[in-house]
């Protein structure tokens, strides 16, 4: 504020000599009278925004910080920028706006990449700006992939080196699981080569929709599990039909997330108690257990 004063201070002094010199001799010929149709105008305020394709090398977080660091992706890193959208409104965003954010970033992730990223060992996260750079005018989310440990973890980030634009590397491609179990509920689902036995298998990823509840009864669990079917029909190549002949699981996100707007499930197909040696992809339900 005293920045501000001085300089209202200033200019009432500058005003006040000019008027008194209405009395004195006349400006010089080259002076034309105006005070600051000379200075030059001054640059629109504009914000740091993430850039698409720049990796980052801390490990994914809901805030998106212009201090993160940024590496060249040759350099060791944990996530890569595959968009950067815009978020309509003045209101920051909540649940409804990350989901709408994140169906987004799942196509345009899709198109960087060259497949959905749920064929993968990576996760995708959306972030936002903080709140002091949201009030002062940005309006963007940024959405990146990062490599996971684990399926199962998806929160178990890990480094990595090189773009992932264009070309997923086939050992980072989701695969086959050895299932353990704690008397009817999943314990682990261990990730395995396909050539080792398992009991199932992971056929991709979908986003149910921004209203659906957190699944637990019967009837929203089943609802899931027919969207399931639909990624299980395509990875096999045969009929959404055919595949009430095979088991499934489907994997959520923990509760909070979920509330937080992340509804994104992970589908896979079953052989229940029997195993097989190789991958069930296009393989039109030849040598699937039933």
């Amino acid at each position: 504020m005293r920045g501000r004063l001085l300089a209202g201070t200033v200019l009432a002094a500058l005003l006040t000599n000019l008027a008194l010199a209405g009395c004195a001799p006349g400006l010089p010929s080259q002076a034309d009278g105006k005070l600051v149709d000379d200075w030059a105008k001054m640059a629109a305020v504009t914000g740091w925004e993430p850039k698409v394709g720049e990796c980052l090398g801390g490990a994914p977080t809901d805030v998106a910080m212009r201090s993160a660091p940024i590496v060249d992706c040759a350099e060791t890193h944990f996530g890569e920028v595959v968009h950067v959208g815009t978020i309509k409104g003045d209101k920051y965003p909540g649940p409804a706006q990350k989901a709408a954010a994140l169906a987004e970033c799942d196509a345009k992730a899709k198109t960087y990449l060259g497949r959905p990223w749920g064929d993968a060992r990576l996760e995708l996260r959306v972030a936002f700006p903080r709140t002091g750079t949201w009030e002062s005018g940005a309006r963007w989310f940024r959405c990146e992939v990062a490599q996971v440990k684990t399926v199962e973890d998806d929160s178990s980030f890990t480094t990595r080196t090189g773009s992932l634009k264009g070309a997923i590397p086939a050992a980072l491609l989701a695969g086959c699981v050895v299932v353990h179990k704690t008397g009817d509920d999943i314990s682990q689902m261990e990730d395995v080569p396909c050539s080792k036995a398992h009991h199932a298998e992971y056929v991709g990823v979908f986003r149910d929709t921004a209203t659906s509840p957190y699944p637990t009864s019967d009837r929203q669990w089943n609802r899931i599990h027919r969207e399931c079917d639909k990624l299980t029909a395509k990875f096999v190549g045969v009929s959404v039909n055919q595949t009430l002949y095979y088991g499934g699981i489907a994997t959520v996100r923990d509760k909070d997330t979920w509330a937080s707007g992340d509804h994104a499930v992970r589908c896979a197909i079953s052989f229940g108690k029997k195993t097989v040696k190789k991958s069930v992809r296009g393989s039109k339900g030849k040598g699937i257990p039933l």
